[in-house]
């Protein structure tokens, strides 16, 4: 498990300065708004103001001003910020107010502000469950399992020529590429009503997927590496039956060559991966900003990359099946694809595993 000693990004970055220009930031997103830290404008009373932040929107016939308090305290907004900052709004003629603090406010307050259309929000810390499952901190296992068919063999062959040639000798290679394509070279036909079959090399992908998938099924546990080495493989030798199955005939160019059977040796592997990691790691903060009128909630964040300041879209409780959930410690599977090439990690050994016989009966059956 990660180190989840949980440090406030709050309390580690912000003074009340940094607060002020953080808050600034989160209105600096297009051309057409100005945020301005730390300005002074005389009321039409003739008082003066120091305003922690103001945001110049400007619209085709209009410009709206927005006025913005930053309070940093130990101890929540009262009543009394309020109604300073309506007095403000109007003597300044700006169209709204907004306040932005780290404490929260007193329910006076809050109730006070929804009366004068000002907005109040808080900055805070993410909560635990804000992070999603399965939380902040993440750990889980990957296990990755790939499979190769080699050494491929033709059994209980016979030659049916077309003409007084017979051939040579069979090479039997078959590519199981991504850019492999099913050639007639591999088609399966029935003999002597030459009806066409599946194709071999699909054939022998689906056995493949098959027979890794069965050994994924079975293998429910986690991989407790010896010498640091977190891979298991195991070679099986396969045999492919024919018995009962019409399309056993391939095409050479002197005639068709019958086979009752197929045999190769198929190379399976696991390796885990422990993925261990804080979600945070890559951000200098990530906070949370919510309205208390609307109870709308976003997070706020600054990668370490870039000095920008993210605003997130609303944050929205989804309610997930817990199957749909990856939970810490869990294992995840995956199975490569046919034509992902793969290397046993140095010093591997390789078991040895009992004959997998698989009879191919109904000549609908797709393999995919």
């Amino acid at each position: 498990m990660p180190d989840q000693t949980i440090s406030s990004f709050l309390q580690k970055i912000f003074d009340w300065k940094e607060f002020e220009i953080l808050v600034a930031d989160l209105y600096r997103e297009s051309d057409e708004i100005i945020a301005e830290h730390n300005i002074t404008e005389y009321g039409k009373s003739g008082s003066k103001y120091q305003i922690d932040v103001r945001v110049i929107q400007k619209i085709k016939l209009h410009e709206i001003k927005i006025l913005i308090e930053c309070k940093r305290w130990k101890s929540k907004v009262d009543r009394q910020i309020i109604n300073i900052m309506a007095a403000t709004i109007d003597d300044l003629n700006a169209n709204k107010g907004v306040i932005f603090t780290t404490k929260g406010y007193e329910e006076g307050a809050i109730q006070y502000a929804r009366s004068k259309n000002i907005d109040i929000f808080i900055i805070r810390d993410v909560a635990e469950e804000e992070w999603g499952e399965p939380g902040r901190f993440v750990w889980f296992y990957l296990q990755t399992f790939n499979g190769k068919i080699t050494n491929i063999r033709l059994g209980g062959t016979r030659f049916y020529p077309t003409g007084d040639e017979r051939p040579q000798k069979l090479e039997l290679t078959i590519p199981f590429t991504r850019e492999a394509e099913l050639t007639d070279q591999f088609q399966l036909y029935s003999y002597p009503e030459l009806k066409k079959g599946d194709n071999l090399i699909r054939l022998l992908r689906g056995i493949r997927n098959r027979v890794l998938q069965n050994w994924l099924n079975y293998f429910n546990y986690r991989i407790q590496p010896e010498n640091g080495k977190p891979e298991i493989a195991i070679e099986t030798p396969v045999v492919v039956k024919f018995e009962n199955y019409p399309f056993k005939f391939l095409k050479v160019e002197q005639g068709f060559i019958k086979f009752e059977t197929i045999h190769f040796n198929f190379l399976q592997s696991v390796v885990q991966t422990k993925f261990d990691f804080d979600r945070a790691d890559s951000s200098d903060f990530v906070l949370v900003v919510e309205n208390y009128i609307t109870q709308q909630r976003n997070f706020i964040s600054r990668s370490k990359e870039e000095s920008k300041v993210i605003l997130s879209e609303p944050i929205v409780n989804q309610n997930k099946d817990d199957d749909q959930i990856v939970k810490n410690g869990s294992i995840l599977k995956i199975i490569m694809d046919y034509y992902v090439n793969f290397e046993l990690l140095l010093d591997t050994k390789v078991q040895k595993s009992q004959t997998v016989t698989v009879n191919i009966q109904n000549p609908e059956t797709k393999h995919d």
